[in-house]
């Protein structure tokens, strides 16, 4: 605001000195012209010379000249006089306007729009200046602690985001709207033409989302999900609903193994009996020394369950090699690959005659995972697009688990795919040592 005043105050300083000089330039052009005959008698700024003083001009060279000196402006004018030179000064002080009319102009105005901004926010929101920017600031802190990313487009440029966004689409921190929806994400441009809407999408990391669109008058509001999140709980949900129905399981196979051991007692069966209860001993043994090799107790935890599940579908599930606790940093990765590649090999064996299913760990530059099984093998329509969003021959609202997987293991600079081998199909997993 002081600016302001400061500004239009010199546009008068200059545009009233303007002025004044010219009035000066034109009254002593006037008295020259008028003095130009000979017998006048001398006046007060008016004398002949035969070298005419020069000065600093401001405006104009030659017959008029005006110019500033000592905090006024002095205007000449001269005309020929045989062989001298008539020369007229006009003085007069240097104009200064008081800055009191400017400065209250610029304060009348921000009255004015201030107020003016008080009735729109008050028509607009039903609130007064300082509720309106109580409620922003809310709005804006609720907005950064979502834990989905949220984009506000208008157009093809996205004029808002929250930090969760910046993280999603991998932009550099202290990124500022408005930026171009095709520099930000591609993938999105042709989608949002198309309106509202819910859809998987991959992120411009190849990372798997969930998007919803919606219609806000000019702007659209985009929000997306981490659907690798999604899919973690989902299969972490699964893995322990699994976990429970095999201890329920395993809680009513122990009881009819007691019932049965307490029969055989009571029939005077004791040799049977222990010898029943040397083969549990010993079944125990060999997947307590299977676990053994495995230091990861995530990893662990995932192999001992698909176990369980194994002996439950009739399938031999094995385990080669071992998993050193060097790569504790890949646990969370692991379980996650392991996972849905291990239930991917049970649900492929299930119901043959001689189900079996390998689980190999061998370190080669890092870490390399194989998932085995004799099942029918993928589908040739789904060779090329098997690890591809929303691709499954199991049906809707599948194909998501292999997608995941794949981006987790490149997202450490791992390779994630398959072969065939024999009667085997086989599901590796490369994930090299850290640097």
């Amino acid at each position: 605001m002081v600016g302001l005043a400061v500004l239009l105050w010199g546009y008068a300083v200059v545009e009233a000195n303007r002025h004044l000089g010219q009035v000066l330039l034109q009254e002593a052009q006037a008295l020259a012209d008028h003095l130009r005959e000979p017998g006048e008698g001398d006046l007060p700024g008016v004398r002949r010379t035969r070298r005419p003083e020069s000065f600093l001009p401001l405006m104009g060279e030659g017959a008029q000249t005006l110019g500033l000196q000592g905090g006024r402006l002095r205007a000449v004018a001269s005309v020929p006089l045989g062989g001298e030179a008539l020369e007229v000064e006009r003085t007069a002080p240097l104009f200064l306007p008081s800055w009191w009319p400017a400065l209250a102009m610029v304060l009348g105005t921000s009255l004015w729009a201030l107020q003016r901004l008080r009735g729109e926010v008050r028509r607009g929101l039903g609130l007064d200046l300082d509720g309106a920017r109580r409620t922003l600031d809310i709005l804006g802190a609720a907005l950064e602690a979502l834990d989905e990313g949220v984009l506000v487009l208008e157009g093809e440029a996205v004029v808002r985001f929250n930090a969760r966004a910046l993280q999603l689409l991998n932009l550099p921190e202290g990124a500022l709207p408005p930026l171009p929806l095709v520099r930000v994400w591609p993938g999105l441009k042709e989608i949002a033409r198309k309106g509202r809407g819910e859809m998987d999408l991959s992120l411009p990391n190849r990372k798997p989302a969930r998007v919803r669109i919606l219609e806000a008058g000019r702007y659209q509001v985009v929000v997306v999900q981490d659907l690798g999140r999604l899919l973690r709980l989902a299969e972490s949900l699964t893995q322990s609903r699994r976990h429970l129905d095999l201890l329920r399981a395993q809680a009513h196979e122990f009881r009819n193994l007691l019932h049965v051991i307490g029969g055989l007692l009571e029939l005077g069966k004791s040799e049977e009996a222990l010898r029943l209860v040397r083969g549990e001993v010993a079944a125990e043994n060999h997947l307590e020394n299977l676990l053994s090799r495995l230091e990861l107790p995530m990893v662990a935890a995932l192999v001992l369950g698909k176990l369980r599940r194994a002996h439950e579908l009739g399938v031999r599930l094995e385990v080669e090699g071992s998993l050193p606790a060097s790569y504790a940093p890949l646990s969370e990765v692991l379980t996650l690959v392991l996972g849905q590649l291990l239930e991917n090999a049970l649900e492929a064996v299930q119901g043959l005659p001689e189900a079996h299913v390998l689980l190999v760990f061998r370190e080669m530059n890092g870490l390399w995972v194989e998932v085995r099984d004799n099942g029918p093998g993928v589908p040739q329509f789904l060779e090329n697009s098997l690890f591809s969003l929303g691709v499954s021959a199991k049906g809707s609202h599948r194909g998501y688990g292999l997608a995941l997987a794949r981006s987790q293991v490149e997202a450490y600079g791992g390779r994630l795919g398959y072969y065939k081998e024999g009667g085997f199909t086989v599901f590796y997993a490369h994930i090299p040592r850290a640097s």
